[in-house]
Order: C-alpha cells, then structure tokens, then sequence
C-alpha cells in the first residue's frame, strides 16, 4: 500500500494498492462522474501522457463523463482512495443498487433521472464485471471528490455523516462475488482505520434507524463481513 498526493483542491492523501499481477494488455475504460485523467493514469499505472496521446488528446480538458478512452499496456484497475483529513465521517451504510449492472457512469445517470442534480448518492461504488468494469473495481464518486453530503439514506443525518458504499448488484437474489466482497473489505478497513471509525457504526443501510430495506440483500455475507473487518 502507498500513499500519494493527488492535485485537488481539497487537501488529500490517496491509498493505492500494488498494481494486479497478469500480462499488460490493452482496455477501454469509461470516464465516470468527475474523473480526472490523474486519476485514470494511476487507477492504471499508465502515464498520462500516453494517455492522451493514444487517444489524440490534446488537452486534459477534452476528457468527459461516459468518454470511452484507450488503456495501452495496463495490468488492470487498482484500488485508489483519496482519503480527506476531517472529523465528519462517524459512520459506514454499506448498499446494494439491486440492479444486474452497473458503473459510476450509469449510476449516475439514474440517479440524476430522480432528480439527484449531484448525481450518484453514494460515495463509493464496487464494480460487479459489468459495464466495462472489472469485477471488484472500486470507483470514487463526485460526492467523495468534493466531500459533499450523500444521497443514499432518508434518515436524520445519516448523508451528512455516513460514508455511503454500494455494491453493483442484487444481494437478495444471489451471494456477493469473492472479489467484490475483497475489494468491499478492503475500502472499509482503510476508511475505517482513517477516519476512526468504530466497527459498531458500519451498518448496512436496513440497520439505519427507520430505514425500511432489506438492502444490502438478505444473502449479503454480513456475519463474514463483520468478522474480516474487525480483524483490522
């Protein structure tokens, strides 16, 4: 795990995993809500330079949301989190989209459709193999970016103090894939160990007070969830 300073605005550290092992090889990936190429170039560990020139991009301004850009010679996605020094994150709500697919870009785009003019309410998304993604591919939203309230619960002030995490898929119908359920692991810990989080405030979204869901889905593993992140 690394550290980096990313050139934002707002005042962060980024957590960035070892790139995944494999053959370099060739993808697309789609420009979510609010990504930058600097975040692209080290989501990929491919300079941005090559980037832009691989895709006759003249200028960094060029890159737009749902843009399909060409990855050359990458070993895939890795986890990078910007992590904000601030006080304000007390709790965790762990969703489902209950939807078979889906990405930040898409997400978005629905979420925008119910009159959401912030986009995406959660914060964080974890890729189910769908859309282009990789499976357990996590995505930063806009609302993280800009350290915005969420979206993703009705009650109290649960969107001004909970970080909202969902995971593509619908966990009533089936169990959560192994890396989906990793990668989920691994961006609560590090949230978790950043923001002092205790393990007692990170709940799926039916245990909000008020909440009527069974989201994040009856056969989301949180017995096995409870235990991987307590280990931390």
């Amino acid at each position: 795990m690394a550290f980096q300073t990313p050139p934002h605005h707002i005042s962060a550290i980024t957590t960035v995993l070892p790139a995944p092992s494999g053959a370099p090889h060739d993808i697309y990936h789609e420009v979510g809500p609010y990504e930058t190429l600097w975040r692209i170039s080290t989501i990929y560990s491919v300079d941005m330079a090559t980037i832009m020139k691989v895709n006759h991009l003249t200028d960094k301004t060029q890159l737009k949301k749902g843009m399909k850009l060409l990855i050359p010679n990458t070993r895939g996605p890795r986890a990078n989190i910007p992590l904000f020094p601030t006080t304000r994150w007390t709790h965790i709500v762990i969703h489902h989209t209950a939807t078979d697919q889906g990405s930040a870009f898409t997400i978005d785009g629905l979420h925008q459709q119910r009159g959401w003019e912030n986009g995406m309410g959660y914060d964080f998304l974890i890729d189910n193999g769908t859309r282009g993604k990789t499976s357990g591919q996590i995505e930063v939203g806009p609302r993280w970016m800009k350290q915005m309230d969420g979206a993703h619960t009705k009650q109290g002030d649960w969107n001004k103090k909970a970080i909202g995490i969902a995971v593509v898929g619908n966990y009533s119908e089936t169990g959560l894939p192994d890396k989906m359920f990793d990668s989920l692991v691994f961006l609560v810990v590090t949230l978790k160990g950043f923001y002092r989080i205790p393990d007692k405030n990170i709940v799926g979204h039916r245990d909000v007070p008020g909440a009527a869901t069974e989201c994040p889905g009856k056969f989301f593993p949180w017995n096995e969830f409870k235990r991987r992140i307590k280990a931390f």
